[in-house]
């Protein structure tokens, strides 16, 4: 084995991904100490993406002070690299509109607004940048993407023809027109991408505010009131755009804000692991590697659903590349994993409770020990 490649996701809660690929390396060198093995850390849309896209590109962050959920002050963080010779930025909403960023107790759906999301990524077009990523996930927000649009300049109305602030709270419950007379004229400039592989419709049953709102501290009724909402703002996007949220896959990510990218704004959705494998250049480095180490916390039947591994094996198939994955975990029936993985692996070596087994240098051993024993097979 002469060069290895090590492509894995975090394991949540336990190792980055990149402190994941470490390890597998300590387990390949123990093997086969002359091996160059190279480490891709990767990520599918949600948490690690902006480190995995800076690391493969030798990008950097830039932190603005935006507005959070509920309109306090938060310090924003986004990342900044070339790619192809153009300047991108990979802007992720949990930054400024993340349910993280709201005390349980103060969790309210009906009164927190995007409207942070939309300064992060103004200030990246005041910088120069026109190739934005934006992911979506994690946010605290139900506001259809409204909020964000004011922040883009966009122009919105109650029913009495009063303009909106960003201080009205959710401004979905009062919208009733809007105008773009005022957007921001650099995004017509700009390249929009969206890491999301949520597919949830704009409104209905399956859409942002029955799935997700509760989780966001909504009751069921105002869960209700949510969804008619964000079918009335389809509704009039329709009549002002021709445009039919409602069937765009994926709309009702985040709260909405799907919806108002890919709908209003014109972005373009794509699988979060597609993406990150783009622009990491995965493609030429698994060309060029004897063996592919891929992994995440969990391999199981929801691994084929746009998880990291997965998506790093079917692209080395491609090329004919053997692919291992590792994990804390497997499921037991593992057909559907094997019709993409060559092999997959527990790095469980003995009896451990939980908290136990995830203590990040537990996690680390443990990925040595079963890489090495993998790599005494070859």
């Amino acid at each position: 084995m002469k060069n290895i490649l090590v492509a894995p996701d975090s394991f949540k809660g336990s190792l980055s991904a990149y402190k994941v690929g470490e390890a597998v390396a300590r387990g390949v060198k123990a093997v086969f100490p002359s091996a160059e093995v190279e480490i891709l850390p990767m990520a599918d849309g949600g948490e690690g993406t902006v480190e995995a896209l800076l690391y493969a590109n030798k990008g950097k962050v830039e932190e603005v002070k935006v507005s959070g959920p509920l309109m306090e002050q938060v310090e924003a963080k986004y990342g900044v690299f070339d790619y192809a010779g153009k300047p991108h930025a990979v802007i992720e909403c949990a930054e400024s509109t993340g349910l993280t960023l709201v005390p349980i107790t103060k969790r309210n759906p009906m009164a927190a607004n995007s409207y942070g999301f939309g300064e992060q990524i103004r200030d990246a077009i005041d910088k120069g940048y026109r190739h934005l990523i934006v992911t979506l996930g994690g946010s605290a927000t139900n506001d259809g993407g409204i909020g964000m649009l004011q922040a883009l300049g966009w122009k919105f109305y109650d029913q009495n023809g009063r303009l909106l602030s960003q201080e009205d709270g959710n401004p979905l419950l009062h919208a009733h027109d809007f105008s773009t007379e005022g957007a921001l004229p650099e995004l017509s400039e700009c390249t929009i991408t969206i890491a999301s592989d949520v597919m949830n419709p704009f409104y209905g049953p399956q859409g942002a505010a029955f799935v997700f709102a509760a989780q966001k501290g909504a009751s069921k009724d105002e869960i209700i009131e949510l969804d008619r909402q964000l079918k009335r703002f389809a509704d009039l996007v329709k009549q002002k755009f021709g445009v039919n949220i409602q069937e765009i896959p994926g709309a009702g990510a985040a709260g909405g804000l799907g919806g108002a990218f890919a709908g209003v704004i014109g972005a373009n959705m794509q699988s979060g692991i597609e993406m990150v494998l783009h622009y990491t250049n995965a493609s030429e480095k698994i060309k060029h590697a004897d063996l592919v180490f891929t992994g995440e916390g969990s391999l199981d039947s929801q691994s084929i659903y746009g998880k990291v591994p997965v998506g790093v094996a079917k692209l080395a198939k491609q090329h004919g590349k053997k692919v291992i994955g590792i994990a804390g975990r497997i499921d037991t029936d593992t057909m559907l994993l094997n019709e993409h993985l060559d092999a997959v692996f527990s790095i469980q070596t003995q009896c451990r409770s939980l908290e136990e087994a995830m203590q990040p240098e537990v996690t680390e051993r443990q990925i040595e020990v079963t890489v090495e024993q993998i790599c005494r097979l070859s």
